[in-house]
């Protein structure tokens, strides 16, 4: 029993850094199975969980069919500007900002917002706003 409890290792949520890690292997992963996808959805905080889903909830009204959240998440289209060579994060209490570097530091350099949720940390990537929603003409009841 003791040395089942040795080899147990804490989550990669349990760390800002480890949860970032945990997102971009989900999110290189993805391409053609909806599983990755899901799984990264998962790890995103509120605010970006809730901007997905307003997103989706916009797809489906245009689309005619039921778009989920997690479909949001560009499949295909992600890609990193550099490699991460080191993360290092600043906690504050349930918040926390990891500050990310490549291998040239002076060019390759992110920061990513996270927050921790239920004990376990979550991203909250920086999201394009969305323009307000705009109605087709005559789409009003009177």
């Amino acid at each position: 029993m003791l040395a089942l409890a040795a080899c147990s290792r804490p989550p990669p949520e349990s760390t800002p850094e480890g949860a970032l890690r945990s997102w971009i292997e989900k999110m290189e992963s993805q391409a053609g199975s909806a599983r990755p996808s899901k799984d990264a959805f998962a790890l995103l905080g509120p605010q970006a969980r809730a901007a997905l889903t307003e997103r989706a909830d916009r797809a489906s009204r245009a689309q005619g069919r039921r778009v989920e959240a997690w479909e949001m998440l560009a499949q295909a289209r992600f890609g990193l500007k550099f490699r991460p060579a080191t993360l290092r994060a600043t906690v504050t209490g349930d918040s926390a900002v990891v500050d990310v570097t490549g291998d040239d530091p002076s060019v390759d350099h992110a920061t990513v917002r996270c927050a921790r949720e239920g004990g376990v940390w979550k991203i909250e990537p920086e999201l394009a706003a969305l323009p307000a929603a705009q109605r087709r003409p005559g789409s009003e009841r009177e």
